[in-house]
């Protein structure tokens, strides 16, 4: 007797479409979801995603960090890194963003871009960005706190970028449940209730001479404020030819 045929396995979310709705987004969890059945059960392999009704983060969990980029390891109050449920504003620069994005999915995180058009795929994989894990949700529409909430629930990280018009009620229930869910969300505005918002306050260059000759050095500095152990300002000035000026 013939067995049953064996369906090929589907293919894992490969980052090169671009994601419209909540539909997409629940499409993009359920692609997660094969990529993690597929992989070896390690340290390093991505969760498996549930929906938030089903599932709870253990204390354990929200103990973890993230990494961090090394040079910015002085702005952020957890030892190791980025926290996982913490909410850090990236205020002033997409290049901040960038950053914080490839060294946080370097260990194998998946990430989520929601309401940035016009976010640079190709200078984030110059970055180091693993573009076969990060979802871009470029108009989200409308209904965007319901696609944020969904991409909390799928990824390790999730940046967005909200209208102008965002309410404060709807920013707080965004930063409770990715407390609760263990993601590290990442707005590009500072909003009220985040643990730690880094901006961008100062650029300068040096290398001119007398009108001549060519930009050869750039210091970025960038100031970090937020709650508790973050409350005390912190600042650091990172100096890099303009080649590499990352944090631009």
């Amino acid at each position: 007797m013939p067995g049953k045929p064996v369906r090929p396995p589907r293919p894992s979310w490969s980052g090169d479409g671009r994601i419209a709705g909540p539909a997409d987004v629940r499409r993009l969890l359920r692609d997660v979801n094969a990529a993690g059945l597929s992989r070896d059960t390690t340290a390093l392999a991505t969760h498996l995603v549930q929906p938030a009704e089903d599932i709870g983060l253990a204390e354990a969990d929200l103990a973890r960090v993230l990494p961090a980029p090394p040079a910015l390891a002085g702005l952020f109050p957890w030892p190791g890194g980025i926290r996982r449920g913490a909410t850090v504003a990236a205020v002033g620069s997409t290049s901040l963003v960038i950053a914080l994005l490839a060294e946080a999915m370097s260990t194998g995180s998946w990430a989520a871009v929601v309401g940035m058009p016009t976010f640079g795929a190709l200078a984030a994989a110059e970055a180091g960005v693993p573009l076969e894990h990060l979802a871009l949700i470029p108009e989200p529409g409308p209904d965007w706190p319901a696609v944020v909430s969904a991409a909390i629930d799928g990824v390790d990280i999730v940046v967005v970028t909200t209208p102008p018009t965002a309410a404060d009620n709807v920013t707080r229930a965004l930063i409770n449940r990715a407390r609760q869910k263990g993601t590290v969300l990442i707005p590009t505005s500072a909003w009220a209730g985040n643990d730690l918002a880094i901006t961008l306050t100062s650029r300068t260059w040096s290398g001119l001479r007398q009108g001549h000759g060519r930009l050869r050095n750039q210091q970025t500095t960038l100031r970090a404020a937020g709650r508790g152990r973050a409350a005390r300002p912190r600042t650091v000035t990172v100096a890099m030819p303009p080649h590499q000026a990352e944090w631009a």
